[in-house]
């Protein structure tokens, strides 16, 4: 019995490590996953709470919070300013972090260094904190004075995604590339090769993994945001907001709120983020583990 009870000390002992990695793994994943079963739920709860009795709502419908979501908000307005928004986004920018990591990784110039140095001091900066220049620049140039306010607004926004998102994903790039020996270049350059056929034809499909995770990133970025949209479109129509602006408009006012059809939207918001993950996954992992930041 002592020797049974002695191995068991000494088999704890050698894993105590995998063990607590394993509590901890747990631990987190109740954390994360609970609060998503609760707005599963509560999408097809009808009682107007977050919050019931038991797991499986008692007044539960499939479709009746979706229904009052869209027949009672411009919710298929919001879907569509948001995925536009957000596709227009990714491609500026992945166009752009594609470009300028492969001009900092294989392009040695006098201001390089110095290029990279101002890229890290950008990150430093808070977004938030440039919100009242962007909002005095948009009205500065006339867009809330135009005919066409809603459009030009989101132009704006485009912009801003766009430039917000190739800081920190240019230096991501450029770590990706420098992975890459640069024999391969001086091979092709043997061979004939053009600098523009190097970069197309050798190292854009070994760079696939990353420019797939950027491109989420950037994709991923304007659905979630709530801050800048509500602070450059507040003053317009139901029609003009986005997701996350929209959204939060069911659950301000605590007298007129609707949390059922919040985490109806909330469901149908969190679709397109979770086919995206799950198509590209294996990209996302490889992009993710291979190559290094290299100066």
């Amino acid at each position: 019995m002592s020797k049974t009870k002695s191995l068991n000390r000494n088999f704890i002992a050698r894993n105590m490590g995998t063990i607590m990695s394993y509590v901890f793994l747990i631990a987190m994943a109740i954390v994360i996953i609970y609060p998503i079963l609760i707005t599963i739920m509560s999408a097809f709860n009808v009682s107007n709470s977050l919050y019931s009795t038991s797991f499986f709502p008692e007044n539960f419908s499939w479709t009746d919070n979706f229904k009052q979501l869209f027949a009672n908000t411009a919710y298929g307005s919001w879907y569509f300013n948001t995925f536009l928004l957000s596709i227009v986004t990714m491609i500026l920018s992945t166009i752009i972090v594609v470009i300028s990591g492969f001009v900092y990784s294989r392009y040695r110039y006098q201001s390089r260094k110095t290029a990279l140095m101002s890229l890290l001091l950008i990150q430093i900066v808070p977004s938030g904190s440039g919100l009242i220049a962007l909002y005095a620049m948009a009205s500065s140039i006339g867009i809330y004075s135009s005919e066409n306010a809603t459009l030009y607004t989101y132009i704006f926004m485009m912009l801003i995604y766009t430039a917000g998102g190739t800081t920190m994903n240019t230096l991501l790039m450029k770590g990706y590339y420098d992975s890459i020996p640069r024999d391969l270049d001086e091979s092709a350059k043997i061979d004939g090769a053009t600098q523009l056929q190097i970069f197309t034809e050798i190292l854009l499909p070994l760079v696939k993994p990353m420019i797939v995770v950027i491109a989420i990133f950037c994709f991923l970025g304007p659905i979630g945001d709530i801050i800048m949209p509500k602070f450059l479109i507040a003053s317009m129509s139901s029609d003009s907001k986005t997701l996350a602006v929209g959204l939060m408009g069911l659950i301000n006012d605590i007298k007129d709120s609707n949390y059922n059809v919040f985490a109806a939207g909330a469901v149908l918001a969190a679709i397109p983020p979770v086919l995206v993950f799950y198509k590209f996954q294996d990209y996302i992992v490889g992009g993710l583990t291979s190559g290094g930041v290299k100066g």
